[in-house]
C-alpha cells in the first residue's frame, strides 16, 4: 500500500504536457497569492516604463494635463473643489496628482505618481474579483487589462503613440466600471460567494467613479440595479447590495456634495451634454466593424440561452455592457473604442468553462482582452523609448513645470510671427474670413513660459492670475496662490461666470493672442472686456500676450 502510494506521487511530481498545463490555466482553480504574482509582473514592469524617466512627454492636449495639475495645485493650497474653483469632474482626478505633490513634489512627475496610486487600488480589487471568478490564466489578464487602461499614456480610441495624458479620469472610470460588471454579472465560483468583502468593493468602486465623473457613476448605479434583476448571485443577497446602492447614491447627494452637482448642472445647462444624435451615428458607423463582434455576441448569447446553454443572465448581461458602454462613450471626448464590452469576453469564458467547452475554444476568446493589453503595453513601451530622444524634445528645465517634454519643432507659427512672415494673430482677425489656427504643443508651451518668465518678472507682484484660455497653469508654474473662484477649464460647454466671481480674487488677467480655443477667448474677451478695462487699467503686450493687472500689483519701473 505504501508503494501505491509512493508510486502516485512519483507520477503527479513528474512534469505535464504543455497541453495539460494550458487546459489548466484556462479551467482550473487558483489560489490568490500565485494570481497577485502572476498579474502584478507586467504592471510593475509598465508602472516602470512610465516612471523611470526622470520627464514626462505629452505629445497631445499637454493644456489637459495642466488643467490636471492646476486642479491638484487649488488643493494644495487647501482650496476646496467646486467651492474655491469649479469644474463639472470630480476631485479626484485633482487629488491624486495633490498626493504626487507630497511624494514627488510639485513638478508633471506628481501626476505619474496619481496614476500609479490609483492603479495599485484597481490592482487590489480587481484581483480578489477575478480571483474569485475566473481560472489563473483569464484572471492575470483580465487584472493586467483593466491596469494598463489606467496606465497607458494615450486615451482609449487614440493610436498607441498619441502619448497624452489628457481626460485621465476616462481611463480609470472605463477600467473600475469594468471591474465593477464583472463583479455584479459574473457569478463566483463554488467556494468562493459574495458577500461583504464584495460588497465593500463594490461601494468603493462606486464611490472612486463618482469623484472621478459623473456618468461613471451613473452607469455603476445602474449595473447594480440591472443586476439585482438578472443575477441570481447579486439577488440572493439583495439586502446587502441595496444597501450598497442605497449609501453611495446617498453620498451622491449629500449636502457637501451639492456643489459638485451645482458644477455638473451648470456645465449641462452650458451645453456640456453631448446631445448630437447625427454624431453619434457617425461615429458608430465610421468603426462599425469594432462593433461587429460585439454584436455577434449578443446574437450568439441570446441563442445559448434558447438552446438551454446558458442562463437568460448571459444575453441581458451582455446587452447591457453594450449598452452602458454606448452611453459613456457618447458622452466622452473619444470618437471610438468601448473597453466596457471586452467584460463580455470573459463572461463568454465563465459560462464555457462551466459547460466544459474546449479550451481551444476559451483560448479565442481572451484574443479581444489581449489585443487591447497589447496595445497598451506597445503605448506604454513606445513612450518610455521616446522620453529619451533628446534631439526631438523640448524639455522645460525651469518654473514648476520643469521635467514636461513635448516634440521640438524647428520653427513654428509664433516664430514666424516674430519674424514678420504671418499675418496678424488669428485672435484680431474676422473669425468670418480667417481659419481658425490650434498652437501645436510646441507653441503652447512657448506662450506660458513666456507669460511666466514674465510675471517672475520686477515688474509684477505675486497675486491671482487668470488666463483668458481654456486653462490657467500659472500659478502652478509660478508657486503663486491660485486665485480663488475660477473655472478650471473654460473650453466648449462650459459657463462663463459673472465678472465679479470670475475676478474677485484676482490681481493679473492674461490675454493670449495665440489661444488653445480661439472661440472661447473671443467669447471671454467680448464678456469681460468693458470690466476689465474699468478695473484692470495698466496694460503690457508682448509678442503672445496682453496683460492687464490692479494698479497695485505693479511695481514701478
Amino acid at each position: 500500500m505504501d508503494n501505491l502510494v509512493a508510486r502516485k506521487r512519483e507520477i503527479a511530481s513528474l512534469p505535464k504536457p504543455a497541453g495539460e498545463v494550458a487546459v489548466g490555466l484556462l479551467t482550473a482553480d487558483t489560489s490568490l497569492a500565485r494570481l497577485s504574482i502572476a498579474a502584478a509582473f507586467p504592471v510593475l514592469v509598465a508602472i516602470w516604463a512610465l516612471l523611470s524617466p526622470d520627464r514626462l512627454l505629452s505629445r497631445e492636449m499637454s493644456w489637459d494635463l495642466l488643467f490636471n495639475l492646476s486642479g491638484a495645485w487649488h488643493l494644495h493650497y487647501g482650496h476646496v473643489a467646486h467651492v474655491d474653483f469649479h469644474d463639472p469632474v470630480g476631485e479626484l482626478n485633482f487629488f491624486l496628482t495633490t498626493l504626487g505633490f507630497a511624494i514627488a513634489g510639485p513638478t508633471p512627475h506628481a501626476f505619474l505618481v496619481g496614476v500609479t496610486i490609483i492603479t495599485c487600488f484597481l490592482f487590489t480589487i480587481a484581483v480578489i474579483v477575478a480571483w474569485r471568478r475566473l481560472p489563473l490564466l483569464p484572471a492575470a489578464i483580465f487584472v493586467v487589462f483593466v491596469c494598463f487602461l489606467a496606465l497607458r499614456p494615450a486615451n482609449i480610441g487614440d493610436l498607441p503613440t498619441a502619448y497624452s495624458f489628457a481626460m485621465s479620469y476616462n481611463r480609470y472610470g472605463w477600467s473600475a466600471v469594468a471591474i465593477l460588471t464583472l463583479l455584479l454579472f459574473a457569478p463566483p465560483r463554488a467556494g468562493r460567494g459574495s458577500d461583504w468583502i464584495e460588497a465593500i468593493a463594490a461601494g468603493l468602486l462606486l464611490i472612486a467613479i463618482y469623484y472621478l465623473k459623473v456618468t461613471y457613476f451613473a452607469v455603476g448605479i445602474g449595473a447594480v440595479g440591472f443586476a439585482l434583476l438578472v443575477s441570481p448571485h447579486i439577488r440572493g443577497q439583495w439586502r446587502i447590495w441595496l444597501a450598497v446602492a442605497g449609501v453611495t447614491t446617498l453620498n451622491a447627494i449629500a449636502p457637501y456634495n451639492h456643489a459638485y452637482l451645482a458644477d455638473v448642472l451648470g456645465a449641462v445647462r452650458a451645453g456640456g451634454v453631448r446631445d448630437s444624435l447625427g454624431n453619434h451615428l457617425m461615429n458608430f458607423f465610421a468603426y462599425a466593424d469594432s462593433y461587429a463582434a460585439y454584436i455577434v455576441a449578443f446574437i450568439l448569447a441570446v441563442l445559448m440561452w434558447w438552446n438551454g446553454r446558458a442562463p437568460l443572465q448571459l444575453p441581458f448581461a451582455t446587452a447591457f455592457l453594450l449598452a452602458a458602454g454606448t452611453f459613456l462613450l457618447s458622452q466622452n471626448a473619444q470618437p471610438h473604442g468601448m473597453p466596457l464590452a471586452i467584460v463580455i469576453a470573459f463572461l463568454f469564458v465563465d459560462q464555457l468553462r462551466q459547460l466544459r467547452a474546449a479550451p481551444l475554444l476559451l483560448a479565442a476568446l481572451l484574443v479581444f482582452p489581449l489585443l487591447s493589453i497589447g496595445t497598451s503595453a506597445l503605448s506604454l513601451a513606445a513612450y518610455h523609448l521616446k522620453t529619451g530622444c533628446e534631439q526631438c524634445l523640448l524639455v522645460v528645465d525651469d518654473t514648476n513645470l520643469r521635467g514636461l517634454a513635448v516634440p521640438a519643432e524647428r520653427r513654428g507659427l509664433l516664430a514666424a510671427f516674430a519674424a514678420g512672415d504671418t499675418k496678424e494673430p488669428l485672435l484680431n482677425q474676422s473669425r468670418a474670413v480667417q481659419p481658425r489656427y490650434e498652437l501645436s504643443q510646441y507653441e503652447y508651451i512657448e506662450t506660458i513660459m513666456e507669460a511666466a518668465a514674465l510675471l517672475a518678472g520686477p515688474h509684477y507682484q505675486p497675486g491671482g492670475v487668470v488666463v483668458l484660455d481654456q486653462v490657467n497653469p500659472l500659478p502652478f508654474m509660478l508657486g503663486w496662490r491660485p486665485a480663488r473662484g475660477e473655472t478650471l477649464w473654460s473650453g466648449a460647454g462650459m459657463p462663463m461666470q459673472s465678472p465679479d466671481a470670475l475676478f474677485a480674487d484676482v490681481d493679473h488677467v492674461l490675454i493670449p493672442k495665440f489661444s488653445t480655443y480661439s472661440p472661447g477667448t473671443a467669447a471671454a474677451r467680448a464678456k469681460y472686456g468693458a470690466y476689465l478695462a474699468d478695473h484692470f487699467p495698466v496694460r503690457r503686450e508682448t509678442q503672445s500676450w496682453i496683460v492687464v493687472s490692479r494698479a497695485p500689483a505693479i511695481l514701478p519701473p
